[in-house]
């Protein structure tokens, strides 16, 4: 009786499997080609998800452009606290093996040298001042002797050189005439001739060598008057008055008045009117040009003081 069970066919086919053809086979699909397809699924996987991958925002990239640069200047900045930090620690501390640099020496000025610098200057300041009241002064003094000369009052110009008058009694002697005006020379020259002929007619009378005429002229007052001229080295009161005008026609009214002054009383009588004006003239000018120059003497000395250290190469 034969077994249901067809034993032969099983180990037929456990022989196949066991068969080393089969077995390369299976070696083969398992080492290569399963490996190969993974390999192809993974690749187009991989294509696939490049070509439907989405495009970035265009707004993310300026962002990051604006925001870099500012983070760059912080950390310059940074960078650069962090130096000065350091060159400050090494001035503190200096590292071991640097070269020290000496401090420098601190200069203590001397309170001795300050002082006779500051005295120094006050002095200069106060020449300089010197000089400005010596330079007004002076301008002052010459406006006055020109103002003096003319017929008009000059009380306004004296009142400007008064308070540099070192005399009051200079100014004192000044005010009358300044309140009134002088005469000018060339004034008394024109009004001369006319007073020294009656002079001369006054003279004659006193030595009595007058004659009718002379008579009759001194006792109308003058209003006729002749003088002989032509004769100043002569002797008698023609000759005088003759000298007189000479020196007066040239300008020197001083000399005039001293010829004048050698005259007889009755002569002088006579010039009385003109005399005064004259004397006057002469006072107000002798003054004044007295003023004028002692405020110029004066300013040449604080100039040449004041410009002496700088002559000897000295410094102000």
């Amino acid at each position: 009786m034969s077994d249901p069970l067809n034993t032969s066919d099983i180990n037929t086919d456990a022989q196949d499997w066991a068969d080393p053809k089969t077995t390369n086979i299976a070696r083969l699909m398992a080492f290569f080609i399963l490996p190969s397809i993974f390999v192809l699924i993974a690749i187009f996987a991989i294509f696939w998800g490049l070509t439907h991958q989405k495009k970035p925002v265009a707004t993310v990239s300026p962002v990051a452009a604006v925001s870099a640069p500012a983070v760059t200047d912080k950390d310059a900045q940074i960078a650069q606290l962090q130096g000065q930090l350091l060159a400050l620690q090494s001035q503190v501390h200096p590292a071991e093996g640097a070269a020290v640099v000496p401090a420098q020496p601190y200069y203590a000025p001397d309170p001795t040298a300050l002082a006779q610098l500051s005295a120094r200057l006050d002095r200069v300041e106060a020449a300089q001042r010197d000089l400005v009241k010596a330079t007004s002064a002076a301008y002052a003094a010459r406006s006055l002797q020109l103002a003096a000369k003319n017929q008009q009052p000059f009380l306004s110009e004296l009142a400007v050189v008064e308070p540099a008058l070192n005399d009051p009694a200079v100014a004192a002697t000044l005010r009358p005439y300044a309140e009134k005006g002088v005469p000018s020379e060339i004034a008394l020259a024109v009004t001369f001739p006319s007073i020294a002929a009656r002079a001369n007619i006054a003279a004659k009378a006193d030595d009595g060598k007058d004659g009718i005429l002379d008579k009759i002229r001194h006792a109308i007052g003058g209003f006729i008057s002749v003088r002989r001229i032509g004769n100043p080295g002569g002797q008698g009161a023609e000759a005088i008055l003759e000298r007189a005008e000479i020196r007066l026609n040239g300008g020197d009214l001083k000399g005039a008045v001293a010829y004048l002054d050698t005259l007889s009383p009755s002569a002088q009588k006579a010039l009385s009117p003109w005399l005064e004006q004259a004397r006057a003239r002469v006072l107000v000018d002798d003054t004044t040009r007295r003023i004028s120059e002692t405020a110029l003497n004066h300013l040449s000395q604080m100039t040449n003081a004041s410009t002496a250290p700088l002559n000897n190469g000295g410094v102000l």
